[in-house]
Order: structure tokens, then sequence, then C-alpha cells
């Protein structure tokens, strides 16, 4: 187990860049490993090489400041989820946090399995079945888990446009079944017939509207979990009803293929695409004014439809992934001009107003999760994994993590879940890291990458 300890101070530091190689390995489903991490303290050292080397978006400042030496950063290596062929293609994981008792779920996604694993033990609870992963071949893009369908869920989307649904078998727990593909066939057969439902996709190519037209991108659950939304490089946002499965809305989102989706707590949808923007979309305007009819919008009830609120224009580049965090008050976005932007909720037409980036990051940020306690994580083309700790009062960040070596190809996507309280007790002391003070906060952090490797790493953070 490679652990390592430091104090967050600065906002980046020297990380190599990867040669871009993918290994495959063979083995059990579950390994360990002796990588070497880099601790976040080296950040220090090289703050104004990564300034200089970075200097993506100058107009907004760097939110990472000498405040951070205030926070005490340890972290450990759990252990590592392989492929379970050398077949297997890139991997992609999401985390659900559980309550105070019970340490929620990690989904991890494959082509060739869909698993769910215990997130404190990060032993497989459910695993998809050869026949079901036959049905659900080809590559899968994203992942999110489910709730409030009865039973653990899960859903992924594919490279061909379709989304398919995950429940936990009611008579074998450890089983996975596929239980839909969307959209359903009852679902197409009831537009069918219907001429309007048929739109043209490309020349001489037309498909019902309810249908993704190009890969599956990103998905994502309302909390309340009786919304479902993924949007396509087919440039739309497609909006689901749970637990019926019918498809409720589409809507052109964007310019250019749409990479990410995230809903914040009161509904509110986000979507970034590789036009350089991140859209905002309600049910209802700020100002309570008429939502304005937007070309190629299908379905949906007049008083409940999805329209858009703002655009946020600050990326110099494609923008690959979103994240929302502090309830919904604040918005992380990640993209190829290397830094996470971040974002902050205010009473104004514009929605959200941009104060500042989080940068140190070689390469194109891919992928971004936030956790409870203002933990914001980040994966990489540059194969490294950052964590960022928001200040108390929202003044700054401090990058209290670097996960370098641990991967041997990009960091395709990354979750974040908190521990509970009771299991830091039960282990304090057990796993060679120091157990910290009444006030360490400890999380659960997975990475996946394109060489289908799933990394589990234990992040402790504490005041000085």
């Amino acid at each position: 187990m490679a652990t390592g300890t430091g104090t967050g101070t600065g906002d980046g530091d020297g990380d190599r860049e990867g040669n871009g190689s993918s290994s495959s390995k063979l083995g059990t489903a579950v390994s360990s490993s002796s990588s070497t991490v880099s601790t976040s303290s080296a950040a220090a050292v090289a703050v104004s090489e990564a300034s200089s080397s970075s200097t993506s978006l100058p107009s907004l400042p760097s939110l990472s400041s000498a405040t951070s030496a205030s926070l005490a950063a340890s972290f450990a290596h759990v252990t590592t989820l392989l492929p379970l062929s050398a077949s297997s293609s890139a991997a992609v994981v999401a985390a659900a946090a559980g309550d105070s008792l019970h340490g929620g779920l990690v989904v991890v996604a494959r082509p060739a399995c869909v698993a769910l694993h215990d997130l404190s033990t990060m032993e497989a609870t459910s695993t998809s079945d050869a026949a079901d992963a036959a049905a659900a071949a080809g590559s899968v893009k994203c992942v999110a888990h489910l709730h409030g369908i009865g039973g653990a869920a899960a859903v992924t989307g594919h490279q061909d446009g379709r989304l398919r649904v995950w429940r936990v078998s009611s008579r074998s727990p450890g089983r996975l079944r596929l239980a839909a593909a969307l959209p359903t066939v009852s679902d197409r057969l009831r537009r069918f017939p219907v001429p309007s439902n048929h739109v043209t996709v490309r020349r001489h190519h037309r498909r019902l509207w309810i249908e993704h037209a190009d890969a599956v991108s990103g998905v994502a659950a309302s909390a309340d979990g009786r919304l479902l939304f993924s949007v396509s490089w087919d440039k739309t946002l497609k909006v689901w009803a749970l637990p019926s499965l019918r498809c409720l809305q589409s809507l052109p989102a964007h310019d250019d293929a749409v990479n990410a989706v995230a809903v914040a707590p009161d509904g509110t949808v986000y979507t970034a695409s590789a036009d350089k923007r991140v859209r905002v979309w309600a049910t209802r305007r700020p100002d309570n004014k008429p939502p304005p009819s937007r070309r190629g919008a299908r379905g949906g009830k007049k008083h409940h439809q999805y329209h858009l609120v703002a655009t946020l224009s600050r990326h110099t580049a494609a923008v690959n992934a979103v994240a929302v965090g502090c309830g919904g008050q604040a918005l992380y976005s990640g993209g190829n001009d290397r830094c996470v932007l971040v974002w902050e909720r205010e009473d104004s037409a514009s929605h959200m107003v941009a104060v500042g980036a989080l940068r140190g990051h070689r390469r194109a940020v891919l992928s971004v999760a936030c956790a409870p306690g203002g933990l914001v994580v980040s994966g990489s083309a540059d194969q490294t994994v950052r964590a960022w700790r928001r200040a108390a009062d929202g003044r700054g960040y401090a990058c209290v993590a670097v996960i370098d070596g641990l991967h041997d190809a990009a960091v395709r996507s990354v979750a974040a879940a908190p521990v509970p309280p009771v299991q830091k007790r039960s282990r304090a002391g057990g796993d060679g890291v120091d157990g910290g003070g009444g006030d360490e906060e400890e999380w659960k952090v997975c990475s996946a990458s394109f060489d289908g490797e799933v990394r589990v790493w234990s992040l402790r953070v504490s005041g000085l």
C-alpha cells in the first residue's frame, strides 16, 4: 500500500507527462498496488512553474492560496480493480454516498461487465452476467447511480446511442440484470405512428426524436430520483421519467458535441460541450417570465419542460466535464484548457459567475467530481488525479493531493464519497495512517482510466 502525507500548499506541481501507453492486465479482479504517490506538499515547490506553464484563462485568478498551509492531508492507495480480460477497454466509475452507517456504493462499468461495489470494502456486491453483457456490447461512455426506482440500480450510456438500466435481481442479489434499454420498445411503438415524432438527423436519415443519434456521453439523475438526463455527441439533451423510463423532452442543447451533464439538488441542469460553453437549464426562469421557444425542442408539458436559462462562456477550449457542489451553489467545469473553472451562484440573468480557476494539470481535464465536505477531484489526460479542498469561508481552495504514477493511461472518470464517522472510528490507526483528531475528514476516491483499471484510495484532511 502506498501512503503519503503532506501539507496542502499552492495549486500545482511539476507533474511528469505520461507516455500515453495503456496496459491491460490479467489477474484477479482486485489487486493491491505499491505505485508512487505524489504528496500535496510538493505542490508548493512548483507553484510558479505551474502558473507559467499552464497559462490558460489568464483573466481568471488561481483560487489556491497560501492559506492552505492550515490543512494537513494524508492519503493511501487502497486497491485496484483490474479488467477481467486483456481485451477490456476504458472503464467509467460513479460513487453514491451512503448514510451515517453505510458507506455507499461504487458503480464500475466496462464493455464486458457492470458491477456494484461496497464503498467501505470495495467488494463486488452485484455483477452483470455474460448474457446481459453481450446484449449491451459496445463501448461504455458514462455511468450513473440511480435511486428511488426499487432497489439499487445504475444506468450506462453507450457508443451506440442507447442508455441501459441495470437493477439488482430480487431473486439473486449477487446478479445485476439488464432491466431496460432506452428508449424502450413500448416508447418507440407509442410514438412511431405519428409523423411529427420523426426528425431528420442528417441527409436522407430520419429517426424518432426520443432516440440519440450518436454516442451517449453523459448521464445524471435528479436528487429526488424522478428524472434522468442524458447528453450525446448528437448535440442534444434528453429528459427521461423514472421509473416509467419514458422520454419526456429532447432539447438541441449546443452547437457541438455535448460531453457531460450534471444536476443540482433543486433540479437545475448543467451541460458541457465541445463548443467551449456550459449551459444552464431549468423548468422556470429566475425572472418568472415565460420561457422562450427553442427551435427543435420536442416533448415536455407546457409548465414543466426544461428550457435554457443561461450560457456560461469562459473556457477557451472544449469543456469535457462538469460537477455541482456546495448544495448547488458552486459549479466546477474542466476542459481542454487544462484547468477547472469555479462558478458560483448569483441572483442575476447569468445565473453563475466564474470566480477563478484550479490549475495544475499539464493536459486536458477529462473528469471532475464533488463530494460533501468541500472536496473537488479532477482527472486528466496527464494520467494524474488532483484533490482540491474548499476553504471553510469559501474564499479559496487547497490542492491537498496529487496522485501521480498510478495510472498508465489518461484518467477518464473520477468519483468521490465521504467515509461515515462510524467506519472512521472503527479503523482508526488500523491501516498505517494516523487516525487524526476529531476535525479530520475522510473520503474514498475512485479513478478509472482508458486502460480499464479502477484505482481506489483514501484521503484524509485535518486542520493543523
